[in-house]
């Protein structure tokens, strides 16, 4: 036996080996006629990746010291994953640019990828730009203001988030019987499977103002996506979970607006940035069905809505009496104190036919705030963040803190609070301690999660050259710091910034994790003179 324990030993032994090739070449060429530049560049390259997964179970030593592979009496299991991937570019880019007023640029791109089959394969992205500095016409040249206006299209392609051989149909080993080995199908393949492609277009524009004491960027854009790539779920009796397939379309469109600011104040000099964004997208098709697409336990996909939707059951209120319950419900155990939810179908029986697509966890609009004011070598930082309009699942909530009468802590609220009789509420249920169906996913767990925090305060001080040259320092200040100071929100639970899966599909689900930490710092920051 082992010396080391009771077992006869047992050596795992995990190896990969990745390979990457990169051959890329590029021409450039430059000139100027005139008042015209004149910029150029074509190039090809080609990347290939090879990846290579071995693992192997050993058991059956009979000493530690000979703890390899070749001297065990057991190879319980092995196993080994080659996969290659390759990629073959070219590209080419052309910039016309006036007296630096007028600029034009033009890039074409043409790839071609591994993982796609041979009719599929490659994709074609082209893209033009055009930029006007309008403070070079003579009618600004005298006006104090700065003006840059910009406009672009351009068409992408997406190939990530697919396996190498998404278009075969694979078989894999291991699936053995008895002691025969065997193998056995263990992916669709999908021959049509191709390109995710993306429309964009830009227009934007920089505008600067007395002289300069006030800068303002904006931005506006559309992107339209098709032939999404998604991992679209099969049913059980076709021996897999899922295939690769492109399936619809999307839009995106939004706006970001910027202002920046520089006044004094009399002896105080006020510095400021503003922010504000909106940002929305929308399915526009979908596998050619307008019905919801369920993803794991409260989203979905449908047309018409936004990949961040939820999918949930419907609060109305509470039975306020026996009678009120359907009898198919009766027979469940429910009663009056309990959910009454809303029978999409009128069949009066409640099931996942009856969720419906409801909330988002985009926000309507998002930004920030930085303000500084400095007087003499004072210095005083804020900064403020926001977010309106967002929705977040409480899914902490039903697993035991709005459950009351279960063994597990409650809020005050729901018990306080609860249904003891007909017309004492028609929001917090019952008290009982079973199993009931009033923990649903659903929008009684749908919260807003707007808010405003004042994510930063630092209030400093910047030593004069004089003290500094007597102590031979070339920098010395010293500060106070305050950090998520305040939070402004209507949300219950601890944080609305939310993080528990930053897949946008997911995003906005709250599993009750650690909050952002409120901390205070004082600091010292020291510059020594160079020798």
């Amino acid at each position: 036996k082992h010396p080391y324990g009771t077992g006869v030993g047992r050596l795992l032994d995990y190896n990969r080996l990745i390979q990457n090739y990169l051959s890329e070449q590029v021409l450039t060429y430059n000139n100027k006629f005139n008042d015209l530049d004149v910029t150029a560049l074509a190039g090809y390259s080609f990347q290939k990746q090879h990846i290579r997964n071995s693992n192997i179970d050993a058991r059956g030593f009979a000493t530690p010291s000979l703890a390899v592979v070749s001297v065990a009496s057991e190879i319980f299991e092995a196993g080994g994953s080659p996969t290659e991937y390759a990629l073959e570019s070219y590209f080419s880019r052309g910039t016309l640019t006036y007296r630096d007023k007028y600029m034009f640029t033009a890039t074409l791109r043409t790839d071609g990828s591994s993982k796609f089959s041979r009719d599929k394969r490659r994709g074609v992205f082209p893209s033009v730009s055009f930029g006007w500095n309008v403070s070079k016409e003579k009618f600004l040249q005298q006006s104090g203001i700065d003006m840059k206006l910009r406009a672009s299209f351009g068409k992408t392609g997406n190939q990530e988030g697919i396996g190498s051989y998404a278009y075969l149909a694979t078989m894999s080993g291991g699936r053995n019987y008895g002691h025969e080995g065997g193998i056995s199908a263990s992916s669709f393949g999908n021959k049509d499977l191709t390109w995710e492609k993306a429309d964009q277009y830009d227009l934007g524009f920089d505008l600067s103002l007395f002289r300069r004491k006030v800068d303002i960027a904006f931005d506006a854009y559309y992107k339209k996506t098709t032939d999404l790539l998604y991992s679209m779920p099969v049913h059980a009796t076709t021996g897999m979970t899922s295939i690769i397939t492109n399936i619809g379309s999307m839009e995106n469109r939004g706006v970001e607006l910027s202002i920046s600011t520089n006044f004094s104040l009399g002896p105080v000099k006020w510095t400021s940035s503003f922010n504000i964004a909106h940002n929305q997208n929308k399915i526009l098709s979908l596998l050619g069905d307008d019905k919801p697409i369920a993803i794991g336990d409260n989203r979905a996909l449908q047309v018409g809505r936004d990949i961040g939707s939820f999918y949930l059951f419907q609060m109305e209120g509470l039975y306020q009496y026996d009678g009120e319950v359907p009898n198919q419900q009766f027979d469940l155990g429910v009663r009056a104190g309990d959910v009454k939810w809303t029978d999409v179908d009128g069949n009066k029986i409640i099931n996942d036919n009856d969720r419906v697509v409801t909330g988002s966890s985009n926000p309507k609009f998002f930004g920030g705030w930085n303000n500084s004011f400095r007087f003499k070598n004072f210095q005083l930082d804020i900064l403020a963040t926001y977010m309106y309009g967002n929705d977040i699942y409480a899914a902490w909530k039903p697993n035991g803190m709005a459950r009351v009468g279960y063994r597990f802590a409650q809020l005050e609220e729901y018990v306080v609070n609860r249904w003891t009789g007909p017309g004492t509420t028609n929001v917090y249920p019952r008290a009982i301690a079973s199993e009931t169906f009033n923990t649903r996913n659903s929008t009684r767990f749908l919260e807003d999660g707007s808010f405003i925090r004042l994510r930063a305060v630092t209030l400093s001080y910047q030593f004069p050259k004089l003290v500094l040259g007597k102590l031979n320092l070339d920098g010395l200040r010293v500060y106070a710091q305050a950090d998520n100071l305040f939070l402004w929100t209507k949300y219950s639970g601890w944080d609305p910034e939310v993080n528990s899966n930053l897949d946008p599909r997911y995003f906005g689900v709250d599993l009750f994790n650690n909050p952002q930490p409120r901390t205070y710092s004082v600091g010292v920051n020291i510059n020594f003179l160079k020798k």
